[in-house]
C-alpha cells in the first residue's frame, strides 16, 4: 500500500506547485506561460501570511490543522480550493478516508479539473464501501488526465510516465462502460477546400457562408463592415493625448500619431468578426497582419479598446501609441489566426514570433471541423460514393463519440488549450491522422482570478468549452456541442448563437430529459411560458462575460444555491434567481429554495 503514500505526496506536491497564470483572455497560447505565485491571489497580508505558513508546513497533522484554520478564517478566499486540497492530501497520509472525501469534495466543488485529487477521493470512497461513487470519480479522473497538461513545475517527460501510472491505477476502480474512443490511423488525406463541398451540399454550404464562423476573418471587399468610417473620429489613450483616429469612408483607415505631429496611416484590409463586435487588421506587403487596438461593438454602437478592458494592466497590445511598433502583441497570425483562419501553417518552421504564417482560407472552413476531404471528393466525382465511417473524414458529428466531437469544437472554444507547432509548421491542424490537434489544457487553477468566480464557475466566454466539459450532460451523458447547436443553421442572421431549436429552446434539454416533457412548469414552479420556466434560466444563467454582454453559462448542471451567494456575495457567485429578481436578497433566496426542496421531497417533480 506504499503506492498510496506516493500518491499523497504527489497530491501535496501539486498543491504547493499550483500557480495562477495571469493570461490575456483572448489570444492563442503556444507553450506554457510564466506563472506568478499562488500567494498573489491573497487579498490581505493576513491571508497571505496564513497561506504561506500552510505551504511551508511538512507534517500531515499540522498541515491539515493549518488548512482547516485557513478555511475557517478566510471562507471567501480565492485560495480556498487549494487549502481544502492540502487538507485532503494530509488526510491521505493520516489514513483518514472520511477526511479525504469531505475535504477533497469541497476542493473539487470549486475546481473540478483535478484528476490527482479525484483519484485520492475515489480510493477513499472504495475503501469506505462506496464503490459506485468511487468508480464514477475514478472515471472522471481518467477523463481529466486525458485532456489536461501536467501540473506547473512538472517536466512534460516526467508527467507522461506519471500520467500513465495514474490512469492505470484509476482504471482498476471501474470497469469502462465502453471502449475508449479511437481515431482512424489511415494515411493522411489532403484538404480540398470549402468550395469543393458546394456541389453536393449546396444548401449547407450557403447556410455556412452566412455564419459567424465563416466570417471570422474576411477581406474588406467581402466583409460587411459594422463600423461607420464615413467620418473621422479621434481617440485618446490613457495619458489624454489623441493618438489614433479612424475614417476614410469607402477606403477605411486607422491613423496613429507619431513624432513631429505627423500621422501614420494603415488601411483596413480585413474585418474580424461579424455579429456582436468587429475588429480590423492591416496587411503588410510580406503577408503579416496586425490587429488594431480599437474595435467596434455593434450592440452598444461604440468604439472601444477591447484589449484594455480584458487584459491585465500594462497590456502592450492595448496601447494605442504602440501599434506602430508592429510587435508580436498585435500580430494576427500569432494571437488570433489559429481560431479565425483555416489550415494555418508557419512559412518558416523556425519563426519564433509566429508572424509569417499562411492560411488556406479566411474564417473557419468546412474542413476545420469535418477534416481533410480530398479523398471523399474524389470518390464522389468518380461515382464510387462509398459511405465512410463517421470517424473518418469527412466527420459526421452525429456518429462521433461525444468526447471526440467536443474536442474538435474545443480547438477554438477552450481558452486553456496549450498549442505546439507541428513538425511542418502546422499551427491549427496536424500533418497526420487525426487531422485536429488534441490540445492539452491547463487547469483553471493555473489562471488568474479574472477567469473564474470565487465559487469556481468560469466568468469568461473564452472558457465556454471548459464549462461545458464540467457539466453532467457531458461527463455522465453523451452530450456534445452539436446536441444543442447547429454550426450552419438555415437562418444564421436571425440565429446568431446557432441554436439547434431556436423556436423551442427547452427542446434542447427535453430531447434527453423526457421525464419533464409536458410538465416543465411543475418542475420549475414558474408559469409555463414565463422566462423563469425556461430550462436555461436556472441551469444556464447568463453569468459569462462576452462582448459587452452576459452569455449563458455552459456548466449546465449548475443549480442555484443560496449558501454560495451568502459566502461570496452576488458579484463572486451570481445566482440565477437573483438575476431575475434583483430586488430580492439572500434571505429571500434561501427561503424560496428551501420551499422548492420541500416541494420536491414531498413528491413534486424536481
Amino acid at each position: 500500500m506504499r503506492r498510496h503514500c506516493a500518491l499523497a505526496i504527489l497530491i501535496a506536491g501539486v498543491s504547493s506547485l499550483a500557480e495562477a497564470v495571469a493570461q490575456e483572455m483572448d489570444s492563442a497560447r503556444f507553450g506554457r506561460a510564466n506563472a506568478p505565485s499562488l500567494l498573489d491571489n491573497a487579498e490581505s497580508v493576513a491571508e497571505r501570511d496564513a497561506f504561506a505558513t500552510l505551504m511551508q508546513s511538512k507534517q500531515p497533522p499540522q498541515r491539515r490543522s493549518l488548512a482547516l484554520s485557513f478555511a475557517a478564517k478566510f471562507p471567501s478566499s480565492w485560495l480556498l480550493a487549494t487549502a481544502w486540497q492540502f487538507a485532503a492530501a494530509a488526510s491521505v497520509d493520516l489514513n483518514d478516508n472520511d477526511g479525504v472525501v469531505a475535504y477533497g469534495r469541497r476542493s473539487i466543488a470549486l475546481l473540478p479539473e483535478n484528476p490527482l485529487l479525484l483519484i485520492a477521493i475515489a480510493r477513499a470512497e472504495v475503501l469506505q464501501g462506496g464503490h459506485a461513487r468511487g468508480a464514477s470519480d475514478a472515471r472522471d479522473a481518467v477523463f481529466w488526465l486525458s485532456v489536461l497538461a501536467g501540473p506547473a513545475g512538472v517536466p512534460p517527460r516526467d508527467w507522461a510516465a506519471t500520467r500513465r501510472n495514474l490512469e492505470e491505477y484509476a482504471r482498476r476502480m471501474f470497469t469502462p462502460a465502453r471502449a475508449e474512443p479511437s481515431m482512424p490511423s489511415d494515411p493522411r488525406e489532403e484538404f480540398a477546400g470549402s468550395s469543393s463541398c458546394q456541389r453536393c451540399h449546396s444548401a449547407i454550404y450557403e447556410a455556412w457562408r452566412q455564419t459567424g464562423m465563416a466570417r471570422m476573418l474576411r477581406p474588406r471587399a467581402e466583409a460587411r463592415l459594422l463600423a461607420d468610417f464615413s467620418q473621422v473620429r479621434e481617440f485618446e489613450d490613457s495619458t489624454g493625448r489623441v493618438t489614433a483616429r479612424t475614417g476614410g469612408g469607402n477606403e477605411p483607415f486607422f491613423e496613429f500619431s507619431s513624432s513631429g505631429g505627423k500621422w501614420k496611416r494603415y488601411a483596413v484590409d480585413y474585418a474580424i468578426g461579424s455579429k456582436w463586435q468587429q475588429a480590423y487588421a492591416a496587411s503588410l506587403p510580406d503577408g503579416r497582419l496586425f490587429v488594431f487596438p480599437l474595435q467596434y461593438n455593434a450592440r452598444s454602437g461604440q468604439w472601444l479598446n477591447y484589449w484594455q478592458r480584458i487584459d491585465p494592466p500594462a497590456s502592450e497590445r492595448a496601447r494605442l501609441d504602440h501599434f506602430t511598433d508592429l510587435s508580436e502583441a498585435t500580430s494576427y497570425q500569432r494571437n488570433c489566426a489559429v481560431c479565425h483562419t483555416s489550415q494555418l501553417r508557419l512559412v518558416r518552421r523556425d519563426d519564433a514570433k509566429m508572424e509569417n504564417a499562411a492560411f488556406r482560407e479566411a474564417g473557419v472552413n468546412c474542413e476545420m471541423c469535418h477534416g481533410p476531404s480530398a479523398g471523399h471528393v474524389a470518390e464522389m466525382q468518380s461515382g464510387k460514393r462509398a459511405r465512410r465511417p463517421a470517424a473518418e473524414p469527412p466527420f459526421r458529428f452525429s456518429g462521433l463519440d461525444h468526447v471526440q466531437a467536443t474536442l474538435i469544437c474545443g480547438q477554438c472554444h477552450r481558452q486553456s488549450a496549450l498549442r505546439e507547432v507541428g513538425t511542418n509548421g502546422e499551427m491549427n491542424f496536424t500533418g497526420e491522422s487525426p487531422f485536429f490537434m488534441r490540445l492539452p489544457s491547463q487547469t483553471s487553477a493555473q489562471f488568474s482570478p479574472r477567469a473564474v468566480y470565487k465559487d469556481g464557475r468560469f466568468r469568461e466566454t473564452t472558457f465556454i468549452g471548459e464549462a461545458f466539459m464540467r457539466s453532467a450532460c457531458f461527463l455522465r451523458g453523451t452530450a456534445q456541442c452539436a446536441s444543442c447547436h447547429n454550426p450552419h443553421p438555415s437562418n444564421a442572421p436571425g440565429n446568431p448563437v446557432s441554436l439547434k431549436f431556436p423556436g423551442d429552446p427547452d427542446r434542447m434539454c427535453l430531447q434527453c430529459h423526457t421525464e419533464f416533457s409536458g410538465q416543465v412548469s411543475r418542475h420549475t414552479r414558474h408559469a409555463e411560458r414565463s422566462a423563469g420556466s425556461r430550462c436555461a434560466a436556472c441551469h444556464m444563467p447568463p453569468i459569462m462575460n462576452a462582448l459587452l454582454f452576459r452569455a449563458a453559462s455552459h456548466q449546465i448542471s449548475d443549480i442555484p444555491r443560496a449558501d454560495l451567494v451568502a459566502r461570496y456575495g452576488p458579484e463572486q457567485s451570481p445566482n440565477a434567481c437573483l438575476i431575475c429578481h434583483p430586488d430580492r436578497d439572500v434571505k429571500w433566496l434561501a427561503e424560496r429554495l428551501g420551499e422548492y426542496r420541500e416541494h420536491t421531497h414531498a413528491g413534486g417533480r424536481g
